[in-house]
């Protein structure tokens, strides 16, 4: 039932993270005015926001002027509920699950911004970590685990040298926002293992060089092609809760 109630919550969420990924990059106020038709301009009601229900019942379209809506909603609050689905399979019913329902929220509301304006906007990861670290300190107080707290502050610190260091190198080719974003990631695999948060780093840039070898070999990019590296960060860390452990596991018994 934890996996069921958590699934939906999170397509309850991703819901609203529809309306943050399209109005916080322009600066706009996520709280009003209420959502509503971009064609038309009919203010939405309940029954046009139900997660995913609303939009196959339309069929994707405006119920006044019968605009086309896109398939974006759909996918975001399905990728959430997912999101949410495999943190409720991985923790069961404890006290970090909450913990780690914002930090999916948060990270898939990043990525899609990333991917679309290739920006990493500073207040959801502000608004991430206001909510998500203090729920963490929480659970491990609540868990007997006062440790975590430290291992929390080194995972963060861990991730923001290294990716600094990147920076730096880079010479301009990492955003400042990956940099931004990198203590909230290593805040959350250092509460599970400091040394997840290596594993998280190496699988984000993993995926990122694959990408990237990809759209080369496609003729859609270039040594100099700029590429969100947001979503890699995230996929990255999301991999690292499931495999940080069985990597460092076979890193010690080589």
């Amino acid at each position: 039932m934890v996996i069921a109630y958590t699934a939906i919550l999170g397509l309850m969420i991703g819901s609203f993270l529809t309306v943050v990924v399209d109005r916080v990059p322009d600066g706009r106020s996520v709280v009003a005015p209420g959502s509503a038709c971009g064609n038309c301009g009919l203010q939405l009601g309940p029954r046009d926001l139900v997660p995913v229900f609303s939009w196959l019942a339309l069929r994707g379209r405006c119920r006044r002027c019968k605009a086309k809506i896109g398939v974006e909603p759909l996918v975001l609050e399905v990728v959430n509920a997912g999101s949410f689905l495999a943190f409720a399979i991985k923790f069961g019913l404890s006290w970090e699950l909450g913990a780690f329902c914002v930090l999916a929220a948060g990270l898939v509301a990043l990525s899609w911004i990333d991917l679309r304006t290739k920006r990493l906007p500073r207040q959801i990861i502000y608004v991430t970590a206001a909510i998500g670290v203090p729920l963490l300190c929480i659970a491990a107080l609540l868990r007997h685990e006062p440790r975590r707290i430290w291992m929390m502050l080194l995972g963060a610190a861990c991730a923001l040298a290294f990716m600094a260091i990147v920076y730096v190198a880079s010479r301009g080719g990492m955003g400042d926002g990956d940099v931004r974003l990198s203590p909230l990631l290593g805040a959350y695999l250092g509460w599970l293992n400091p040394g997840f948060v290596a594993a998280g780093l190496f699988l984000g840039f993993l995926a990122g060089a694959v990408v990237g070898v990809v759209l080369i070999a496609v003729g859609r990019g270039g040594r100099k092609t700029a590429v969100p590296f947001g979503p890699f960060l995230a996929l990255g860390t999301m991999a690292a809760v499931w495999t940080g452990q069985p990597m460092i596991d076979a890193l010690l018994h080589r």
